[in-house]
């Protein structure tokens, strides 16, 4: 990538943010404190930063960012839902202990690990999803994130749906592929920095 195209693509998600952080923030701040808000949001914009920057569109990087936004929405909202969710669950465990300082000082721990490990997790994947061929990777992101059917894919796409169905398998197939890699490297470091 050149250096003028990755400029306009910055320059492109800068105002991608601009534009939508204030309609996300009325969104999310109905579920989460403003606090948390941002702070999802901010991760809900490196997703997407981290998604396009692979591939960007370096005629209308707006255009191509702007075309995300139900995307950016749907990531905003179950980031913020899986917040809820985890709180809820950190406040029952609390009320329910009698222990209540020792019993936080472990929670908080085995949060703060699980959040890490999902982290991991979730930029392995998008790793493994960049590393797609581009239309490969256009069906898998529009099945897998949007929830869209195939035939809907079909139809945007210009493809057919059995072609949609063998882009999806191979794009499953390339992410175990690179999840089973990726492991088996930081696996033989670990092993490599024990001796």
């Amino acid at each position: 990538m050149h250096k003028s195209h990755l400029l306009s693509f910055e320059g492109a998600m800068v105002e991608f943010i601009a534009q939508t952080k204030p309609q996300q923030l009325a969104v999310l701040v109905n579920m989460v404190s403003m606090a948390e808000a941002e702070e999802i949001l901010q991760e809900a914009y490196l997703k997407v930063y981290l998604l396009v920057s692979k591939n960007p569109n370096k005629d209308q990087p707006i255009e191509q960012l702007m075309s995300l936004q139900p995307m950016l929405y749907s990531i905003a909202k179950n980031l913020a839902i899986s917040n809820i969710r985890h709180q809820k669950v950190v406040n029952l465990h609390l009320q329910k202990s009698g222990n209540c300082l020792e019993e936080s000082e472990t929670l908080q721990t085995q949060s703060s690990e699980y959040e890490l490990i999902k982290q991991d997790q979730e930029a392995l994947l998008l790793s493994a999803i960049n590393q797609l061929p581009p239309i490969c990777r256009q069906v898998f992101v529009q099945r897998k994130l949007h929830s869209k059917s195939h035939a809907d894919i079909a139809a945007m796409l210009g493809i057919s749906t059995k072609t949609v169905e063998s882009h999806l398998a191979k794009g499953l197939a390339l992410c175990r592929e690179y999840v089973r890699k990726t492991k088996q490297v930081d696996h033989s470091k670990l092993r490599a920095n024990s001796n």
